[in-house]
């Protein structure tokens, strides 16, 4: 399955390969893979830049977590955040 890119982030207009704004509500906390915008952990969250897609779409076509459109809910549940690899990971994967 493919998905459409878009060539700007929908929040902050970042453009493909570009850092979201800091108080993008699409950009994620590259420790926790959350957003960043509501982050409270405390850390530096990093710089995560727009790729085209929604944050965790790739991970969801991978595990085959799509319906009509990738299930970023079921991708939360199953997967955790690999902040070396910068990804969800499916916890029988790890």
């Amino acid at each position: 399955m493919s998905t459409s890119a878009e060539s700007s982030c929908p929040d902050c207009s970042a453009a493909v390969g570009h850092p979201h704004h800091k108080d993008c509500d699409v950009t994620r906390c590259l420790r926790t893979g959350l957003g960043r915008f509501g982050c409270e952990g405390g850390h530096d969250c990093g710089s995560d830049v727009w790729t085209g897609e929604w944050p965790g779409t790739q991970e969801c076509i991978e595990y085959g977590f799509v319906l009509t459109y990738p299930d970023l809910n079921r991708l939360h549940a199953e997967a955790s955040w690999d902040p070396d690899r910068g990804r969800w990971v499916k916890s029988d994967a790890d």
